[in-house]
């Protein structure tokens, strides 16, 4: 997003945000199609997206990060997340699901995801009622960006010891 920034094609970094936000629904919709191979799921993502985009009229040209738009991707994820582990329960194979590098990206996303959505919603209410807690809950989003890049990277660790076999 930072590259469009530089050619002057999205000017402001809220709105990056937004776009950020879109192009990831749209890459995890991708993603787990793959992994699960569910029209059900894509169109139901999509037309989810899509009415969150139709609640945001400005979401692309006010220079202005939306918060619900961004619930709304954590909420995506939530629900694809949870497909995934159904799917994955509900199809057991011989090998153990935690050797499964999607099941690492997916714990990530689920905690990081949650973690986002219950540290927003009561954002506005808490600078006004409890500052302490409110930068509690700030600090704690840090602890939980970094538990989540590590579950990343066992991901990825996982992906290059099935490319070695």
């Amino acid at each position: 997003m930072d590259f469009f920034s530089e050619l002057n094609i999205i000017s402001s970094k809220s709105i990056q945000y937004n776009y950020l936000n879109l192009f990831n629904i749209l890459y995890l919709i991708r993603f787990y199609y793959l992994n699960v191979k569910s029209r059900k799921m894509v169109i139901g993502m999509i037309t989810i997206t899509l009415i969150g985009i139709l609640f945001n009229p400005g979401l692309f040209y006010l220079d202005k990060y939306s918060l619900s738009f961004a619930i709304l991707y954590c909420i995506t994820n939530i629900i694809q997340v949870l497909y995934w582990y159904g799917y994955k329960l509900n199809n057991i194979n011989e090998s153990k699901i935690t050797d499964d590098p999607v099941f690492w990206i997916s714990s990530s996303i689920l905690l990081w995801s949650c973690f986002f959505i219950f540290r927003t919603t009561p954002m506005y209410l808490l600078n006004e009622i409890d500052k302490p807690f409110l930068h509690l809950l700030k600090q704690l989003l840090n602890v939980i960006n970094i538990i989540s890049s590590i579950l990343f990277y066992i991901a990825l660790h996982k992906y290059n010891m099935m490319n070695k076999k």
